[in-house]
């Protein structure tokens, strides 16, 4: 689908969910707020190497950070299994965390022939399964469902990892009022919204929903960044539907085409 290509929800415009503010002195261990600044490097240079070669000492550093910072988020879920955020960092950790895998390339060489080779490559999550991730996330908006952030980004999360079905639902309940989040949360729900119907190719109920973000703040520069988005997706999908016509009906006339070639367009040979 064209709406696939021009929109894709979930990452591409909801964004890598940060770890949460500084813990009160009441909240989670230190080991959670020292795990902030570590996840913040490791995704920007883990976002960095995913569109470049990065260096041994690079990859190396994604590697450590990776380590590092999802132990401390487990030990902090650990030494307090209440704690909202710290559920929220693990959850981060595990989703949107950069590890370095390698893999095998195979290149052919004009003298040498085939040849196979192994690479460190970087991939968002640390884990095959994105279920420990998700859970954690979900347990924190439990602990706290007044927080718009958890909710939001557990939303994001799950129509990143391809859950778009169950990302509708809190979504829906977060614009029906459960719970009740401010009126800048309430509209990014209706932009996420949007990027699922999107997604599925359903246009026109992604643009309702951008016009329901709008009738909450008409200057938000990203739905209207959106609706440009929605614009080219559906100019792009008449001009397909256009050229599939096209080509139908030039192949539903072979045989005539044929014909008139053969007999020199009918009327002539005859005389």
């Amino acid at each position: 689908m064209f709406a696939l290509a021009l929109l894709v929800a979930g990452a591409a415009w909801a964004g890598v969910p940060a770890p949460a503010g500084e813990a009160s002195d009441e909240g989670p261990s230190v080991g959670v707020s020292s795990t902030m600044g570590d996840f913040e490097r490791n995704a920007a240079l883990g976002a960095t190497l995913s569109l470049r070669t990065g260096t041994p000492e690079e990859y190396e550093e994604v590697r450590t950070l990776a380590e590092r910072g999802l132990a401390a988020a487990r030990r902090a879920v650990d030494d307090d299994p209440e704690s909202a955020e710290a559920r929220y960092v693990l959850g981060s950790w595990l989703l949107y965390g950069y590890r370095v895998v390698e893999v095998r390339r195979i290149t052919i060489d004009s003298r040498q022939g085939e040849r196979t080779a192994t690479e460190p490559q970087v991939v968002m999550g640390l884990l095959d399964d994105p279920e420990e991730g998700l859970g954690a996330l979900v347990a924190a908006t439990e602990l706290e469902p007044e927080n718009g952030t958890y909710v939001l980004d557990y939303a994001a999360a799950l129509i990143d990892y391809g859950r778009p079905a169950r990302a509708t639902g809190v979504l829906k309940g977060v614009w029906a009022g459960e719970p009740e989040l401010t009126r800048e949360e309430k509209m990014w729900a209706a932009l996420l919204l949007s990027d699922i119907q999107a997604y599925e190719g359903r246009l026109q109920e992604a643009r309702e929903w951008i016009y329901a973000a709008l009738s909450l703040d008409a200057t938000v520069a990203r739905a209207v960044e959106r609706l440009r988005h929605l614009d080219a997706a559906e100019a792009a999908e008449k001009a397909a539907e256009a050229a599939a016509a096209a080509v139908e009906m030039e192949e539903a006339q072979p045989e005539e085409r044929w014909l008139e070639s053969e007999t020199g367009g009918g009327s002539e040979s005859e005389e």
